[in-house]
């Protein structure tokens, strides 16, 4: 299939629609000063070019449009921002929006890398297989929609309210679009109803921050939910096409995979997608000669961004898909196809030598198929095969990868802050967002142990850029293995100065003494103790100083994350309907700090 066939499929409105559209849109084409009565507006705003702006303010109302850097002037897709409004009563107006698009596309950046050599593999292999599997956008859906509060003070001061999951990213972003420096742009997440990925690009944000640079009052802007899928973000829809070369045993020798990636009308966080699936592809079978190429493209659509996985649920699907098929034709168990083809604790990136990081899918696949019971689940879907009857029962597994962070790839690092309070005690000051998966509450676990506080006396002021230390952003599962450690490290810090206040109050070698209880006590003697307030007075009373500490914590290693999933259903062969009777899941995830979280990560993945 070629790159045109491929988009031609992506391609959501055929040219008839579109060319309707078109003359619907050229129809309605006028400058915004002469549309009607204001009490009657109706904003159709098509072809203007510059920066069209009218102040309506005595009415009450304040609208923009063009090429300001915040709403364009090219419309490429339906849910575009091609004009913003702002006003105190929004049911004095009508203020829909009637907007379509030419239908194009273009390429964005190739990707193309590989280790060995596949077609000498393929030339090798005694069978070969292809296949195309397709995966469509999908919307995050997050309770919370898309939202936003903006406040420009006097001094040039503008400040943003939003749930985000990158806070300074989009201080950064903020800061590019309105010539800002970055002490003038404050962003806060106060908290966040989700976000899966969705909320780590702008979408709100630089709307209502002109609106309040404009207006000199506070706006905000509330996506209802048609709105938040047209006009935010989704999964990228792709075609996989992928070969594989195979020995007569199950042994992957080589292997191909070929993805069109529908990136929507602009590009967004999609090379960030590219490249992480471009890395977790050569980090699953150990297989000798491997390739990977992507190619994504502009379409007309939605914009497509990061939603859980970064491109793991698409490329694994299809590599799954294609190896349950591969054991079904060679008739062998796919049990014993994932054994001999899963990399192994010491394997390694074919491409660079990177180590995997102690790599257990092995193990995944092995508890997985006791837990589940997998030899009576394949016995039970030979029985129903043999009945022949109306319902059958169906047994199948997938394992997979998934990275920690994006080491290698940018500087992945996060600040934390630690200062002790008169009372003994603490408040936690964190770049990292919380996005209900108990990043932030981890964080205060691991806070809690290094200094036997109870969790209960440890506050915490989050996402703030104005308050706390950078951090890279809520995304690439990175909050527990890279921001919790920025906290293990700096409580580790605050712990030797509260072991040096207490040396002195109790008379003490430092080594003698051990943090518990919300108080310091000799190892040898818990009897002689004294309470973290009563060290934190010394320190302010005695040494004249406060105890704070500031350090940021840089990952040195990407470690991957392993799961194999097990599942048995009953498929009705009239309808197709599928039930679900049992499903195992297995993660190798390295110390589960907190063990709920884990279990709702992998049950709401």
């Amino acid at each position: 299939m070629t790159l045109e066939e491929a988009i031609a499929k992506i391609k959501p409105l055929d040219h008839n629609a579109m060319e309707i559209a078109q003359k619907r849109w050229d129809s309605i084409a006028k400058p915004l000063h002469s549309l009607g009565k204001l009490e009657t507006l109706l904003i159709q705003i098509a072809g203007i070019t510059g920066n069209a702006e009218v102040d309506l303010s005595r009415r009450g109302l304040i609208a923009m449009c063009a090429d300001n850097g915040v709403v364009e002037e090219g419309v490429t897709q339906t849910g575009q921002e091609v004009t913003a409004i702002v006003a105190e009563n929004f049911l004095k107006y009508d203020t829909s929006v009637g907007v379509m698009c030419k239908q194009n596309h273009a390429e964005i950046f190739p990707v193309d890398m590989g280790a060995g050599d596949v077609e000498a593999g393929f030339k090798a292999a005694d069978y070969i297989y292809e296949d195309t599997y397709t995966t469509p956008a999908i919307h995050h859906s997050a309770i919370e929609t898309h939202a936003s509060i903006a406040v420009y003070e006097s001094s040039g001061k503008l400040t943003v309210y939003t749930p985000s999951q990158d806070v300074f990213g989009y201080r950064k972003n903020l800061s590019r679009i309105f010539g800002l420096p970055m002490s003038k742009v404050r962003v806060v997440n106060p908290g966040m109803g989700g976000g899966f990925g969705g909320k780590i690009d702008t979408v709100t944000e630089p709307v209502t921050a002109l609106l309040a640079m404009k207006t000199g009052r506070p706006v905000k802007l509330v996506y209802n939910r048609r709105e938040d899928i047209v006009s935010s973000r989704t999964r990228h829809g792709m075609e996989i096409k992928i070969k594989t070369g195979v020995k007569k045993d199950g042994t992957i020798i080589s292997q191909d995979m070929q993805v069109i990636i529908n990136a929507g009308a602009y590009a967004g966080g999609t090379m960030s997608i590219v490249w992480a699936m471009s890395g977790k592809f050569f980090k699953n079978h150990k297989t000798p000669n491997i390739r990977f190429r992507a190619t994504p493209v502009y379409t007309n659509t939605p914009i497509a961004g990061a939603m859980r996985g970064f491109g793991s649920p698409q490329e694994f699907f299809a590599q799954q898909c294609q190896m349950n098929q591969i054991a079904r034709d060679l008739h062998i168990s796919i049990i014993d196809m994932q054994l001999k083809n899963l990399v192994e604790p010491d394997g390694f990136d074919q491409r660079n030598g990177q180590k995997h990081g102690n790599a257990r899918p092995i193990d995944c696949v092995k508890k997985g198929m006791e837990l589940f019971g997998w030899e009576e689940a394949v016995r039970e879907q030979e029985e129903s095969r043999a009945a022949g009857g109306r319902y059958r029962i169906g047994a199948g597994m997938a394992a997979a990868t998934h990275g920690n962070g994006v080491y290698g790839v940018c500087p992945d690092t996060t600040g934390v802050i630690l200062k002790m309070n008169e009372d003994g005690s603490v408040v936690m000051f964190t770049g990292v967002s919380d996005m209900g998966n108990g990043s932030v509450t981890t964080q205060v676990q691991a806070v809690s142990e290094e200094l036997g506080i109870s969790m209960d006396r440890i506050e915490c002021i989050q996402s703030d850029t104005d308050a706390t230390m950078y951090d890279l952003g809520n995304y690439s599962s990175r909050g527990t293995y890279v921001s919790c450690n920025a906290a293990v490290k700096v409580a580790r810090q605050i712990k030797q100065e509260l072991l040096k206040e207490a040396a002195q109050l109790l008379e003490e070698e430092q080594q003698n003494l051990k943090l518990e209880d919300n108080g310091v006590c000799v190892k040898t003697n818990p009897d002689k103790r004294a309470t973290l307030e009563e060290v934190i007075t010394h320190a302010r009373k005695v040494n004249q100083r406060d105890i704070c500490c500031a350090d940021t914590f840089a990952s040195y290693g990407l470690a991957m994350s392993y799961g194999a999933h097990f599942v048995k259903v009953s498929v009705d062969t009239q309808t197709g309907g599928i039930k679900v009777l049992e499903y195992t899941a297995v993660h190798d995830v390295g110390k589960a700090l907190n063990p709920m979280s884990v279990e709702g990560q992998i049950e709401g993945a």
